[in-house]
């Protein structure tokens, strides 16, 4: 057996373990998002609704960040 054999063996040895970590990662992330108890629904759905001077100041700050990004 060369020494590229045995590096090759342990490279291949590695990829299976790693890939296997990422298996067993996945998993457990669905399981745990399964569980969660977010609905989506707004605590107060009106008050997205509502303008006022702030939330008008954030838009022209969005507006004016978006205009600058395409020049």
């Amino acid at each position: 057996m060369d020494f590229s054999d045995i590096v090759t063996i342990v490279l291949s040895i590695t990829a299976l373990i790693l890939i296997r970590q990422l298996l067993l990662m996945s998993r457990r992330k669905s399981e745990k998002s399964l569980e969660a108890d977010y609905t989506g629904e707004a605590l107060d759905p009106h008050a997205l609704a509502r303008v006022d001077e702030e939330s008008m100041r954030e838009f022209d700050i969005l507006l004016d960040n978006t205009f600058i990004e395409e020049e």
